[in-house]
């Protein structure tokens, strides 16, 4: 559980054929198990104001408001955020 009682959810921003995108998804998944999260996507592609705001910037890993990574994301730095957040 969170620090509030409740599963973290974060939000992937991403894109349809996206090599980076799929291996971010992945380490998520791989991290799934061990902590308690789930996580959203969101394909920038539907929408023109994210294609605006993310562009080649994909994928973009967010917790409410705190971007925690951009483009290749590296997956021990992002199970460090998750461990920490998901106490």
């Amino acid at each position: 559980m969170s620090r509030a009682g409740q599963t973290k959810t974060f939000t992937v921003f991403s894109r349809q054929a996206c090599a980076l995108c799929d291996h971010l998804i992945l380490a998520l998944e791989i991290l799934r198990p061990r902590y308690d999260f789930a996580y959203r996507k969101i394909d920038v592609d539907d929408d023109p104001e994210l294609q605006a705001r993310y562009g080649l910037r994909v994928p973009v890993l967010v917790d409410a408001e705190t971007e925690i990574c951009s483009g290749h994301c590296d997956p021990a730095e992002i199970e460090t955020y998750i461990a920490d957040q998901c106490r």
